[in-house]
């Protein structure tokens, strides 16, 4: 009989702890952009495109460019007068792509 409780409680254990492990792995999360409507993964940054609507920097935490179509790095300026990412590391500038809508 002893054999048996260890074992459901284990079983109830593992049970948990794998729901935890799931509700916090990072790799399939979203967030939300500002207009509550679009969507971008985590590893990401929403931007706001030359349609007026949000659309996804593929870098989290990066810097949306004032021509609304491109971004750049965290810490990193836009040089749109030569398309590149604040000339220190030669980062090139990046597309940003359209959002997921939560509808």
């Amino acid at each position: 009989m002893k054999i048996y409780v260890i074992i459901i409680v284990c079983s109830l254990y593992m049970m948990v702890y794998t729901d935890t492990i799931e509700e916090k792995s990072p790799g399939n999360s979203e967030i939300i952009c500002p207009d509550a409507v679009s969507i971008c993964p985590s590893t990401s940054t929403c931007c706001i495109s030359t349609d007026g609507d949000y659309s996804c920097c593929p870098l989290q935490d990066g810097v949306c460019c004032s021509d609304r179509i491109h971004c750049c790095p965290e810490h990193y300026k836009c040089d749109l007068k030569i398309f590149k990412c604040d000339r220190v590391f030669n980062a090139q500038m990046l597309a940003i792509k359209p959002s997921l809508n939560k509808n």
